[in-house]
């Protein structure tokens, strides 16, 4: 009964394309035929290997690599193939899957130039997605009811993780979370009434603030307002609410005045501006505007002394300069500030304005 899949490859060069395509097949419930499963070191295993092809293999599947592509071996399992595909009259009986991006089509052994062949050099995931189609459409592989777990799983324990074990040693944990060291004391909400001009730019101001219900909310005093709103000098700071930041974080504190989440939400705003804010002033930065988020880049590699042992922040791309770029957002729920990275590209020191030519 042809019922097998049959995987042939270089060995031992290429065992590891021909065990996972094997697991993955085995797993979806799939009767495979493969040398890393079904053959041991001494065997005499050429009779076993001609009777499988000829007579129980209901597919042949020819991982094509530059080695299996001019190996005896394999190029001998290819014309058992080639008379068992003329004896059963199955046109799909051979599929070649080309793994290597190195073996170009022109030096492709004449006899598998003939054959379906699907592509598993770049996504082995989107190979086998292809290779399925082919199955569903052609039924001749059965699958079983229930997969063989039991193999794969002792396959898995006593082969292929037999020399592997875990290494015990400290390693660096990198991350792209930064904790927060410490929050300011207090948000306080300034009633200014008729002591700010009207039109007043308020992203002028040093440090970030938030409107909320004709109130300034901020992590600054009254007293800071006087240098940029000098009619606060008079100001009463008995008319300002103050909250204690930890009690927000950590305590979900709220009162009938405002809620614990809208509360969160200024502390995340007002940190983030106040982040945004402070690169805005490096000179040595510039600023691209996104959808949603802002991102900042160095205008020159300063990367030259090798301050972080590898890679570079600026680089050439044609005509213009690549940038790298990082973004971040606070995470209060984590504590942590968290950088996403970009790439950016420049013209002339410029970043360019065109968002289709960023994408």
């Amino acid at each position: 009964m042809r019922n097998k899949i049959f995987i042939s490859h270089a060995n031992p060069d290429y065992n590891e394309q021909a065990r996972w395509l094997g697991l993955q097949l085995m797993t979806l419930g799939y009767e495979v035929w493969c040398d890393v499963f079904n053959l041991k070191g001494g065997e005499k295993f050429w009779t076993e290997i001609e009777n499988e092809i000829r007579n129980n293999s209901c597919k042949f599947l020819y991982i094509l690599t530059r080695n299996s592509n001019q190996k005896d071996g394999c190029l001998n399992e290819l014309s058992v193939a080639e008379a068992a595909e003329k004896q059963i009259d199955d046109k799909r009986f051979n599929i070649a899957l080309h793994f290597d991006s190195q073996l170009n089509h022109d030096d492709v052994n004449i006899n598998l130039k003939r054959k379906i062949d699907l592509n598993f050099k770049t996504d082995w995931q989107q190979g086998l997605k292809d290779l399925l189609k082919i199955f569903n459409e052609e039924p001749k592989a059965k699958i079983r009811e229930t997969p063989n777990f039991a193999f794969i799983q002792n396959y898995w324990a006593t082969t292929y993780l037999q020399d592997r074990k875990p290494i015990e040693k400290d390693e660096a944990y990198t991350s792209n979370w930064f904790p927060f060291i410490s929050f300011p004391e207090n948000l306080y909400f300034h009633n200014f009434r008729g002591m700010i001009p009207r039109k007043f730019n308020w992203k002028k101001m040093p440090f970030p603030t938030y409107g909320y219900k004709k109130l300034t909310a901020t992590f600054g005093s009254c007293y800071d307002f006087i240098e940029h709103l000098p009619m606060t000098e008079k100001y009463n700071q008995a008319n300002s609410r103050v909250y204690n930041v930890s009690k927000i974080l950590n305590e979900n504190f709220e009162d009938a005045f405002i809620s614990n989440r809208t509360l969160r939400n200024m502390i995340n705003n007002l940190t983030s501006v106040g982040f945004v804010n402070t690169l805005k002033r490096r000179e040595q930065l510039m600023m691209y505007e996104m959808s949603n988020k802002v991102a900042f880049c160095f205008r020159e590699d300063v990367n030259d002394e090798r301050k972080f042992g590898h890679g570079q922040l600026v680089g050439k791309r044609k005509d213009r300069q690549w940038h790298f770029a990082f973004s971040s957002f606070p995470d209060l729920v984590h504590n942590v500030f968290i950088f996403r990275s970009h790439i950016l590209l420049s013209e002339n020191g410029e970043l360019v304005t065109s968002k289709r030519i960023q994408q």
